[in-house]
């Protein structure tokens, strides 16, 4: 009688809830950007990338230089974070210099940290309004990193299972969102940038979607990765006009050289990858960098060996996989019935391509920072997520004639 009871309860639960479904929806993604929020705003992550960030948009609001700007960033640096953050922000021999030394500081400054062109330009924007620069970079972020959650909320353009929005706070908490959220960098914006793209494509948005890759330079120039394998899945698969996928290809080029040779002096991709394995000096623009074959090897096995500490890495493999074989293996069917819909292969190039990023980005550059690959292992995160409880949820998925979740 009692295991009688308890499922009438449970059962009367899921009627109220399926019942309510919309206001259940709501609630939950209201709650957890509170808490997101909280979590965000009360414990920043104090990196020195602040610095220099905070210099270049600075510079668009004022006018000065940016040694001159020198003495008031360290100055509102002071007065606005914990003394114990400032202490191991400016602890080092070398950030000693850059604190001292207001050309180091210009130097520094301008070694690739200038060429976030969008991410400056926003921030500059509302430091021009009056706020703190320290509060709108972290701001920023953290607003990013929200309205990456909701647009994950909505990826899967169909009717998504109830439990995806109670699972969808933890994605966010432990794929990325979190720490992306916490630094003032523009990876927030990257991720944000990266995770609409991929709507678009779900949404078959792609004239939208080829009009805004070039513009992804101007976020972060590594994204000219994901814009490649963009316009491969596009070219190949005859998606849309092979004139238009060219046109924009091609924009995507010229935004890049545009960015690298008239906007910003462009830095080469040894300095890039010498300044952050080798030698840190505090004049980089007078420092030749210089990278070997073997010193580049050493860095991908010291790089494959730090994935071993990095457990999200891991997760994101498994989640990868599994993702590729449901959303794979439909095109192994013998039988008559192999179409398939145009979101079922858009989500399979997702998992496809976010892989492939990953990969690329590290062969590139040899680290295994979660900021770098938030979105990436939040989107593969949603998808595999939401495909087990949709298969769960149909409990004859096996015998329907189009065997595609996506397919209506």
């Amino acid at each position: 009688m009692q295991a009688s009871d308890n499922n009438s309860i449970v059962l009367q639960l899921t009627k109220t809830l399926r019942a309510h479904r919309s206001a259940v929806q709501t609630a939950t993604m209201v709650i957890f950007i509170l808490i997101f929020t909280s979590l965000s705003m009360s414990a920043p992550i104090y990196e020195w990338d602040l610095l220099p960030y905070m210099a270049n948009a600075l510079h668009i609001v004022s006018g000065q230089s940016t040694d001159a700007l020198h003495a008031p960033i360290y100055e509102n640096l002071m007065q606005s974070i914990p003394p114990d953050s400032y202490e191991k922000l400016v602890g080092s021999p070398t950030r000693m210099v850059l604190s001292q030394d207001p050309e180091a500081f210009r130097q520094t400054a301008a070694f690739f940290y200038d060429s976030r062109v969008i991410y400056t330009y926003i921030n500059a924007a509302f430091i021009k309004l009056g706020f703190n620069p320290i509060s709108v970079i972290y701001t920023f972020s953290v607003v990013c990193a929200v309205i990456s959650s909701l647009l994950l909320s909505r990826l899967v353009p169909v009717r998504a299972p109830l439990g995806v929005y109670f699972v969808l706070p933890f994605i966010a908490l432990s794929c990325g969102l979190l720490t992306v959220a916490r630094i003032a960098t523009p990876d927030s914006l990257a991720t944000l940038t990266t995770i609409t793209l991929y709507f678009l494509l779900i949404r078959n948005r792609v004239l939208l979607l080829l009009f805004l890759l070039p513009m992804t330079i101007f976020v972060r120039s590594d994204l000219i990765i994901l814009t490649g394998l963009f316009f491969a899945y596009f070219f190949f698969t005859n998606r849309i006009s092979k004139f238009a996928v060219v046109a924009s290809a091609i924009a995507t080029v010229a935004a890049y050289l545009v960015l690298n040779y008239v906007i910003i002096e462009h830095d080469a991709w040894s300095s890039l990858i010498g300044y952050n394995f080798g030698d840190k000096p505090t004049h980089p623009a007078e420092y030749e960098f210089t990278v070997t074959i073997s010193g580049y090897f050493s860095y991908i096995m010291e790089g494959l060996v730090s994935f071993s500490y990095n457990p999200i890495f891991f997760v994101f493999c498994m989640f990868a996989v599994t993702g590729i074989v449901q959303y794979s293996s439909r095109f192994f069917f013998t039988h008559g019935r192999t179409k398939v819909s145009l979101q079922h292969i858009d989500i399979l190039f997702l998992l496809v391509s976010c892989a492939a990023f990953l990969g690329l980005h590290f062969l590139l550059f040899p680290v295994t920072w979660t900021r770098f690959f938030a979105a990436q292992y939040s989107l593969v995160a949603v998808v595999v997520v939401w495909t087990t409880l949709a298969i769960l949820a149909e409990r004859n998925y096996s015998t329907r004639d189009s065997m595609d979740l996506l397919k209506s």
